[in-house]
Order: C-alpha cells, then structure tokens, then sequence
C-alpha cells in the first residue's frame, strides 16, 4: 500500500520538478515505499506468531522416541537384484 502512495507521490513530484525526475522521482517513492511496506508487513506477521506458551504443541519429544525405536531393531537388508 505504502508503494503505491509512495509512486503517486513521486509522479507528483517529479512533474513538478520536470526533466529527469520525471522518471527518478516515481521509482525512488515506489521503491521507498516497498521497503517501508515490507518493513511493516515483517513487524506485522512476526507478532502474529508469537503464541502464549501454554499454547504451544511440544513435538519435541516424538520424532526422538522414533528414532530410537528404530536404532534397537536389526537393521534392514534390502534385496540385490539377480540373487534369485
């Protein structure tokens, strides 16, 4: 949102002034907005995913109980082909 005001401000500007910042001036406020716009988007998921820590799922402990599982057991052959 912030690159489009950024764009129309900067057409705005570089009409004024003329010459060269006819073009500078809008890809200078479209490119100041995307960063602004990324910037505030960034701040904005990022608080979103912080959750409450009773909230939290612990799947830390699953994947470790699986492993070890499969470390007691004799390991696997697989067949060779042209033994048979």
């Amino acid at each position: 949102m912030l690159c489009c005001v950024g764009l129309v401000g900067g057409m705005a500007v570089g009409q004024s002034l003329g010459g060269p910042w006819t073009y500078i001036a809008p890809a200078a406020g479209f490119g100041i907005g995307l960063v602004a716009d990324m910037k505030f988007m960034h701040r904005m998921h990022r608080t979103g995913d912080q959750k409450p820590a009773a909230l939290r799922a612990d799947n830390a402990a699953g994947p470790v109980q699986a492993v070890e599982a499969l470390d007691d057991q004799a390991p696997l052959q697989s067949p060779r082909p042209g033994n048979g």
